[in-house]
């Protein structure tokens, strides 16, 4: 412990008067901050208010910021009567923006009301921090003489304390008269024309839906999209043809804004108007428009309006429609987007996908089940997937049928959706397809097996690896060369004996994924191949097996 901290510690134990006396003489003789700072912590401590002078001299020659600060608690706790109105006088000489903004915070705490005066004069500190104090503090008072020095600080676009200023004038107007806000509007620049709307927003009075009807007139794009979002809470339904007005302005951000208010103050003249959006050329109007639209139709029960879009010439349009009708779950709609399905437009394809799956909620509807006989297959290719992603097991079956299908399209997106099946469940159901003399569908089963890739769904195509189809007999053997457990490694070097050289490259490619060293020596003899592709893929094989391989030689 220094000496210093054993004289204040006992200093603390003195009575009051001498243990002041002792501190104001280490305090006009202290030539140490640091003890200094001590000896007005300990003041504060024994309340002092015997001295302010001594004090206001140390801070008149005092240099040091933190120990200006210290001596500004000192006033404020000690010296309210005679420190607040000399902090007041000696705020403007400070050259440190800390201790100005200490000293707005102090007079801020006090009697604010009577200090109005010299917070406007602190609206022009240099310093962003103090000025935003003196902010906050002409808003607690309710300053109305504050009004235009406030607004006209709005004239700065990139004013880092906009927000603060707007909230500022907001406590001061709310129980006053708006004229002279709005007076403001008239004389003031863009800038502050473009914050009334906003300020007006914040104050939610009434009587400024009127005045902020008439800005829709302004020249400025923005200070007309400002004040529709400013009349979003206030606006009564009587005046929204003001707002249906505004969906025909020039500028696209009006627009927007016009139907976002639409759509949140729920009135159904909007509908036709809105439904004219779903066309825009703009993705944002029209995702704006969707949701406004979304949020008229949500407790309808007729979306014919919406129907007759969907099915109208307009591609653009129709999409919006579809979109919408699946955010609306309207399962009355299946029969139309199920149509859309077949849709030369594949972004309406995919939408109407997008939209039956949010209809159907994970459960199957009969219509859904009834377009897997669709005669277009580009419909019975989108209800598979539908089926696969609903994964409901009673499908599965129909699915299966699906295997059978003409177009190879369909049958790929049968397959894809039965995978997502439970594993032995669709192989106790297809295994006896295996036999099927009919090429395209043990093809199929094959291509189902391999795309379940589990060693489980593997199994059943060992005894495919001979089997006289070409295609049938190269795709088992990669897919075989991709199972762990894979331990005889003989019917694949048969495979490298091949004629027909996709066998050969099939079973060089099963022999490179299987990794046993004991194909390296028939991989080597296979190297003299007459195809180059072939010989190619051995020569892959035997580097993933033993990149040392040629040292066998």
């Amino acid at each position: 412990m220094s000496i210093d901290d054993i004289i204040f510690e006992k200093i603390k134990d003195m009575d009051s008067e001498k243990a002041t006396e002792i501190l104001l003489s280490i305090l006009l003789t202290s030539d140490n901050w640091e003890r200094t700072a001590k000896v007005v912590d300990n003041l504060i401590y024994f309340e002092d208010k015997e001295h302010f002078q001594e004090i206001k001299s140390t801070y008149l020659n005092e240099s040091y910021t933190q120990l200006k600060i210290k001596l500004i608690k000192l006033f404020s706790c000690c010296y309210q009567k005679e420190g607040i109105p000399f902090l007041k006088t000696q705020y403007k000489h400070e050259k440190d923006w800390k201790v100005r903004k200490k000293i707005i915070k102090t007079v801020g705490a006090g009697e604010i009301k009577d200090s109005i005066p010299f917070f406007i004069e602190a609206l022009s500190d240099p310093n962003i921090e103090a000025k935003k104090s003196a902010i906050i503090s002409l808003g607690k008072a309710g300053a109305i003489k504050a009004l235009s020095p406030l607004i006209e600080m709005l004239q700065n676009p990139n004013f880092e304390i906009t927000d603060t200023v707007i909230d500022t004038i907001v406590k001061i107007v709310k129980s006053e008269n708006l004229q002279e806000l709005i007076e403001h509007f008239e004389k003031g620049n863009l800038y502050i024309k473009r914050s009334i709307p906003i300020i007006l927003e914040k104050i939610g009075n009434k009587e400024a839906v009127s005045t902020l009807i008439e800005y829709l007139k302004d020249g400025d794009p923005l200070v007309r999209k400002n004040s529709i979002e400013a009349l979003e809470k206030m606006i009564e339904l009587k005046d929204i043809k003001f707002i249906l007005e505004a969906l025909k302005d020039d500028d696209i951000n009006v627009r927007k804004a016009s139907i976002k208010l639409l759509g949140n103050v729920g009135s159904k003249r909007a509908i036709n108007p809105l439904l004219s959006f779903l066309k825009d050329k703009d993705e944002e109007t029209r995702n704006f428009t969707v949701k406004a639209l979304y949020n008229l139709f949500s407790k309808s029960t007729s979306f014919d309006r919406i129907y007759n879009v969907l099915t109208g010439r307009n591609i653009v349009a129709r999409r919006e429609a579809i979109k919408l009708i699946g955010l609306l779950e309207d399962r009355n709609a299946l029969n139309l987007l199920i149509k859309a399905l077949n849709s030369k437009d594949a972004k309406i394809r995919r939408l109407a996908h997008n939209s039956i799956l949010k209809i159907s909620k994970n459960k199957v509807d009969n219509l859904i089940l009834e377009a897997l006989n669709a005669r277009e297959w580009q419909t019975r290719k989108f209800i598979a997937k539908i089926l696969g992603k609903i994964n409901d097991e009673n499908t599965i079956e129909p699915l299966i049928a699906l295997l059978n299908d003409d177009d190879n399209r369909v049958r790929e997106a049968a397959i894809k959706a039965l995978s997502n099946f439970e594993t032995s469940k669709i192989i106790n159901l297809t295994k006896s397809l295996l036999k099927n003399p009919n090429w395209r569908v043990r093809r199929t089963i094959v291509k189902l097996y391999i795309r379940i890739g589990k060693d489980e769904s593997l199994e059943p195509l060992i005894n495919l690896i001979d089997d006289d189809d070409i295609f049938i007999k190269s795709w088992v053997a990669m897919a075989l060369g991709k199972l762990e457990s894979i331990k005889d490694i003989d019917p694949f070097i048969e495979l490298l004996k091949e004629k027909d050289p996709k066998i050969r490259i099939a079973a060089a490619k099963a022999l490179a994924e299987i990794g046993d060293k004991k194909s390296l020596e028939p991989l080597i003899n296979s190297l003299y191949d007459d195809n180059w592709d072939v010989r190619k893929e051995i020569e892959n094989a035997l580097n993933r097996i033993n990149p040392d391989w040629m040292d066998s030689l």
